[in-house]
């Protein structure tokens, strides 16, 4: 008998996985979405021979409060699950409580022991492949990774801003990279005690961002190639960005895309913008695809923690590449770390094929 893996029960898999990836250097084994137990999402994560398993499923507010009766367990490989369950059962250890072996939907066939306290011990052995996803389905940013918006964006803010006496440089620019034109605007008049409304400061920026589209916007070329490439193959394709619907619709326009795409979500159609997943499970619920047959295109920190939060697979190409990268790219599962000057569509399509492959 070996020991398998720890498994730890947690109220936010996206931090918890992040901590132990970044501070102690798991990498990423799988990820799973339970058919059998609603709402249970788990990520399986290695080291050294070591797995540690992460369960996330859904927990009240006080969750944290009772942590010491969550069902954290021990999981011990053997070579024989039945065997070992009539061998246990024949026990009749007092207190001990043995479950009948089942298989999983991730692939053990296992059983539950309860020592007389109460703590779980899992036995188990594994007798299918570890569960992979195909990706079905690309989801686009817009600014930044699909076209080249964000010197526009920072032009468009700075002369709003100007009007009211506020210097906005491109280094107070650089922190709202990702975030919603409402989250910034709302964040600044707050900072500069402006008595704007943010909402009517977005509208303005907004006719002065097209203004500056009609004639500065354009594709990323290499981007479009992997679009263009993605399609290519039947995969289904949408944009989901924190900008607002109309100016969504004319920058698709302004550069010919406005026909290709299925599916266009506004972090403003949906309760909260990046970094909460929101706009993307928007997108996959209107394309008809599980999210974790989804993979997310993302140039920023925020929409890589989004799409992580979403249990959906993540390309980053960073917009700001400056080193050391943002800890929340660590959480991209393939990671152009160098920006857009060195994104390569072919090896992109490369690894989103591959993941059809692994998965059959």
């Amino acid at each position: 008998m070996t020991l398998d893996h720890v498994g730890i029960e947690v109220k936010d898999l996206y931090t918890v996985e992040l901590f132990y990836r970044k501070a102690l250097g798991f990498t990423l084994r799988y990820r799973y979405v339970s058919h059998n137990t609603p709402g249970l999402r788990t990520v399986f994560l290695e080291r050294d021979g070591v797995q540690l398993e992460l369960l996330e499923r859904p927990r009240p507010d006080d969750f944290l409060a009772r942590r010491a009766f969550a069902p954290d367990h021990l999981s011990l490989r053997v070579p024989d699950v039945d065997a070992e369950h009539a061998r246990l059962a024949g026990l009749g250890f007092p207190g001990a409580l043995v479950g009948p072996p089942r298989n999983t939907g991730d692939g053990f066939r296992e059983l539950t022991l309860r020592d007389p306290e109460g703590n779980l011990v899992e036995i188990s052995t594994r007798i299918g492949p570890e569960p992979l996803y195909p990706v079905r389905a690309v989801l686009f940013d817009l600014d930044g990774t699909l076209i080249d918006s964000e010197e526009n964006y920072y032009l468009a803010d700075k002369e709003v801003l100007g009007r009211r006496g506020v210097e906005f440089t491109q280094e107070d620019k650089r922190k709202y990279i990702g975030v919603s034109g409402f989250v910034l605007m709302s964040d600044l008049v707050r900072r500069y005690g402006l008595p704007d409304d943010p909402a009517a400061l977005c509208l303005e920026k907004d006719r002065a961002y097209m203004e500056l589209a009609k004639t500065r916007t354009r594709l990323y070329p290499e981007m479009k190639r992997f679009w263009d490439l993605v399609r290519g193959r039947g995969m289904k394709v949408a944009v989901a960005s924190g900008t607002a619907p109309e100016v969504i619709a004319r920058l698709l326009e302004v550069v010919g895309l406005k026909t290709e795409v299925e599916v266009v979500v506004s972090a403003e159609e949906v309760p909260r913008g990046k970094p909460a997943p929101d706009v993307f499970l928007e997108a996959a619920r209107r394309l008809g695809v599980p999210p974790q047959e989804c993979a997310v295109v993302e140039d920023s920190r925020y929409g890589v923690e989004a799409a992580r939060r979403a249990f959906m697979r993540c390309i980053a190409v960073p917009y700001i590449h400056e080193k050391p990268l943002d800890d929340a790219f660590l959480m991209a599962d393939l990671l152009f770390e160098d920006g857009m000057d060195r994104f390569d569509a072919l090896r992109a399509l490369d690894w989103v094929e591959a993941q059809e492959s692994r998965h059959g």
